[in-house]
């Protein structure tokens, strides 16, 4: 092993900075290698190329290591002069191949990870936040063949389906409620039906508790949030084509290049693109779309960069199940085993689709005025349209036939425009640490469409006969020629100022506290038809937010509590009738605390936490009468236990896994539903699990293989004071087995080991898809 060292001179405000190249020992760039200062508690990852740079490093004698799983930990001693740089190289003793199938198949505990710049808007570490997240990996997304979003979010303690729509990846439910994906890198990223693509995504961070004091109310439950973070152009040219097939019509391209485009390397490209189809395990059901996320990088200089994105997807598809069963307990039907009705029929033929596009656009400007200021400006245009044909089933009383609900859209648009102004400062005042964040942010939405609904035709729910292929867009399109639409258009302004600081008291005492202040300008929902607006209001409400850290062993293991408010803006919302309603807003409140560990180098994290959370003026299904539409009365209360951890106890074993328990009730409420769990609730209990084994030497080095699933307790989607009907639990297994290459990957996966057969719902049972197997090609360069 060699290693050298070299400084240079240069004006740099009062810190140094430490920078170098790390190569193997055949004279390749080294990527992924872990360069740290452990009396400063800095660090960095050497790039594609090799290369590291760590900023604001105090002047003094420090050690730095360099080290890696499956090589030999290096230290250096050396000392830094303030206003300087400082060349640190490296040669480790593993040639390229070796580092590659060791980065790939042993890795660090490539599940876990445990900083994040969105989480708190600023740069923190797990152990100092006093709030709960979960992060989902690329590595675990990819280990797991993921090709849907939804089930990325499977890896979440306490997440289950509730509805298998398209918008927003889908309606899950977390912490006892209902919860959409709307945020991107920390700022609005959808507005309309169209699936959300894993293709660009480096991590999900899923946000726990009600958010309300950094992001809003707009776009965020009180369960917490779910927060995509996209992939980032880097400094060398690099790439990946991939094909996946499998069973029920799945066929997937996908594409992701890097490049810089100029010597300098301050210019940089990167596109990812997929082409999806994927059709239906029931009779129809289908879903095709495009998808290309274009990303531009331009480093100005040393302290200033600028970011522009784009999104852009086109889709048809029938993937919108949904039907609603008579729980009644005069029927004796306690859950769809009791029912007749055959689960493989899907009522809703693949000519009665919908055709959403959607077009995004978001810029972000980073400058650095200080080693203790920086600025983030984020602006982010977000256009949605949809036209098309969708449906649902209602089963009437007794469970012997439904009818068949359909809706048709002439246009459904949506315009979004954020602009986000954050100021990070990181200083000290009487010895103790402050780093603070000051935020502005205005967000408007705009919402015009014109709609219809009808009641198609009733049909015997267990032989249907020939009824059940007359539903074709021809036929509808006769049915709703004479209907009266539902034209209109919404408009709702947002002006926002938040504040933040984090303190160390001492090293391990460590206190959060936030504020938010929302102006609501709803300008309600205007009739075009009559010129009439309804729901109009205007409202200011402030959201606090409070937490402490004590690190019982520094960065090892923490005690933490929060107190979280979040005051959610409600928007209107489409009924299945066509119309639109408008809510009031409603608040949350939140108390937790527990414990984090983050040992033996991040190769053993988690947290153990328990909440407590009541709403005011909850939006909840209209039950009995009127279970497809929403409604705005009561309380709720939830509570309950999460635990979750990620290991790898030895070189090529990963793990992950996860617990939740839910109490929740609804109380001041309709005399029917008082003291009952809400359907959008979810199972009480459940628990998610996926272990790992890649080996890195010996003559099968490069192979892998995984096992894991999940557990959700009975789901109560009709329970009050005359109706009882659940969901059974399950216990769903998938498995695969891959090799990893230098140049090439190949991956097997199969869904649903046992063949399950397994519901999701919200209020509704939606049957889920039976054993699957599917493989992935990938070409790397």
């Amino acid at each position: 092993m060699l290693a050298f060292c070299s400084i240079a001179s240069a004006t740099y405000g009062q810190t140094g900075i430490i920078k170098g190249t790390i190569t193997s020992s055949d004279g390749k760039p080294a990527p992924n290698i872990n360069v740290s200062i452990e009396q400063a508690n800095l660090g960095a990852a050497s790039s594609d190329n090799g290369t590291y740079i760590i900023h604001n490093v105090p002047s003094g004698q420090l050690t730095l290591k360099v080290s890696a799983v499956g090589i030999v930990t290096q230290q250096k001693k050396i000392t830094v002069i303030s206003s300087s740089k400082l060349t640190v190289d490296f040669v480790v003793s593993a040639t390229s191949r070796q580092l590659r199938v060791v980065t790939v198949n042993a890795g660090s505990n490539k599940f876990a990870d445990k900083e994040s710049d969105d989480v708190s808007k600023m740069p923190l570490k797990d152990l100092e936040n006093p709030q709960v997240y979960t992060t989902v990996t690329n590595a675990l997304m990819n280990e797991q063949l993921i090709v849907r979003y939804s089930d990325a979010l499977k890896n979440v303690p306490g997440v289950i389906m509730q509805l298998e729509n398209n918008i927003a990846g889908g309606t899950v439910t977390t912490r006892g409620f209902s919860v959409e994906s709307y945020l991107r890198n920390g700022v609005p990223g959808i507005v309309s039906d169209v699936t959300i693509d894993p293709a660009n995504i480096e991590k999900i961070e899923a946000i726990k508790g009600p958010s309300g004091a950094l992001f809003g109310s707009s776009l965020v439950s009180y369960g917490g949030l779910f927060n995509r973070v996209t992939k980032k152009p880097f400094d060398s040219l690099k790439g990946e084509i991939s094909y996946t097939g499998g069973g029920y019509g799945l066929s997937r391209l996908t594409t992701d290049i890097n490049t810089p485009l100029n010597k300098g390397k301050t210019l940089l490209f990167r596109v990812n693109l997929a082409l999806h189809h994927e059709g239906g395990y029931q009779d129809a059901g289908f879903e095709s779309y495009a998808f290309v996320a274009p990303s531009l990088t331009y480093k100005i200089d040393e302290r200033t960069a600028v970011s522009i994105d784009g999104e852009y997807t086109t889709e048809r598809a029938n993937n919108f199940y949904r039907i609603f069963v008579d729980g009644s307990n005069a029927t004796g039907v306690r859950s769809p085993k009791d029912l007749k009705i055959d689960f493989h029929r899907r009522f809703i033929p693949d000519g009665i689709f919908i055709k959403p596009k959607q077009a995004n656009i978001f810029l972000k400007l980073d400058h650095r005025f200080s080693s203790k200021w920086t600025s983030r400006t984020n602006v982010s245009y977000l256009n949605g349209t949809e036209s098309g044909n969708s449906g649902y089933m209602s089963v009437d009383s007794g469970n012997d036939s439904l009818s068949r609900m359909l809706s048709h859209e002439d246009y459904y648009n949506s315009y979004a425009t954020d602009i986000q102004q954050n100021f990070n400062g990181d200083f000290k005042i009487g010895g103790m640490r402050n780093r603070v964040l000051l935020g502005a942010e205005f967000y408007t939405l705009i919402n015009k469409y014109s709609t219809t609904f009808t009641v198609f035709d009733k049909l015997d729910a267990i032989t249907p006969g020939e009824e059940y292929v007359k539903l074709t867009e021809a036929a509808l399109m006769d049915k709703v020629k004479d209907n009266v639409y539902s034209v209109g258009s919404s408009l709702q302004n947002t002006y926002s100022g938040y504040i933040q600081d984090i303190l160390n008291i001492t090293p391990k005492f460590l206190a959060m506290a936030s504020l938010r202040w929302d102006y609501f300008d709803n300008k309600g929902i205007k009739d075009i038809v009559s010129d009439e607006s309804s729901g109009v209001y205007h409202q200011s409400a402030f959201s606090p937010k409070f937490g402490v850290i004590y690190q019982i062993v520094q960065d090892r293991l923490s005690l933490f509590g929060n107190y979280m408010n979040g005051f959610s803006n409600n928007a209107p919302q489409k009924q299945p009738d066509g119309s639109t309603s408008a809510f009031k807003p409603s608040q949350a409140n939140q108390w937790e605390g527990g414990i984090k560990v983050n040992m033996y180098e991040d190769k053993l994290t988690g947290s153990l936490s328990y909440y407590d959370i009541i709403v005011k003026n909850v939006l909840r299904s209209d039950y009995p009468d009127r279970p497809e539409f929403t409604v705005q009365d009561g309380d709720q209360y939830s509570k309950g236990i999460e635990a979750q951890i990620t290991a790898m106890p030895f070189q090529g074993f990963n793990a992950i896994a996860g617990y939740a328990y839910n109490k929740s009730r609804y109380e001041k409420i309709d005399k029917t539903v008082d003291g009952y769990r809400p359907s959008s609730a979810g199972p009480a209990n459940m628990a998610n699990v996926w272990l790992s084994y890649h080996l890195a030497k010996g003559p099968l080095s490069g192979f892998g293989i995984g096992l894991g699933g999940n557990y959700a307790d009975k789901n109560g989607v009709i329970v009050d004071q005359t109706d009882t009907y659940y969901l059974p639990s399950f216990t769903v297994l998938n498995a695969s087995l891959s090799f990893t290459g230098a140049r090439y990957s190949i991956e097997l996966k199969l869904d649903n080991l046992t063949n399950e057969t397994y519901w999701v719902g919200w209020g509704t049972t939606i049957p889920q898809m039976p054993r699957r197997f599917s493989a992935r090609f990938a070409v790397n360069f």
